[in-house]
């Protein structure tokens, strides 16, 4: 189940947002929260419906927007796919190697990465506000890649 914490973050913002609070996107948060890896909208709707949760289909969509303006997800455009979600809450702040032939998706943490991009904004007399760092890669061995045609998203 999710924590108290973050469904505390989710009714703070609808209430200051002026959005509605529903059961609908309670249910939403949690399997989102839940969800392992990478994943879409359409992801996520379908496991709900094979868990037998009743939601709409644009209220997934609008659900997962809100839940990453507050910040309990983080969104991702991988190279021209279709908007993937993976959760923010309690996590570290890491990057992304993907695969331009298997679509795998690597996660890495690397401090001196946040603490360079603070130095350049400083230096510029900037604030950092946020960041993201995709890098492209190629599978060592194309040929013998065993996610190939998998379309894994870890």
């Amino acid at each position: 189940m999710v924590t108290e914490d973050a469904r505390k973050i989710f009714i703070d913002y609808l209430r200051q947002n002026a959005h509605r609070i529903t059961n609908e996107r309670f249910l939403i948060l949690d399997s989102a929260l839940n969800m392992a890896g990478h994943f879409n909208a359409d992801e996520l709707y379908l496991k709900m419906k094979n868990d037998y949760l009743n939601v709409s289909r644009a209220t997934v969509y609008k659900t997962l927007d809100l839940m990453s303006e507050c910040d309990l997800l983080t969104k991702h455009n991988f190279k021209g796919e279709r908007t993937r979600y993976e959760t923010k809450f309690g996590r570290n702040q890491h990057y992304h190697i993907i695969c331009v032939h298997c679509n795998r998706i690597l996660e890495f943490e690397e401090p001196k990465i946040g603490k360079l991009q603070e130095e350049v904004c400083k230096k510029n007399e900037l604030k950092l506000v946020d960041h993201t760092l995709q890098v492209f890669a190629e599978c060592k061995d194309e040929k013998a890649c065993e996610y190939k045609n998998e379309g894994k998203h870890h």
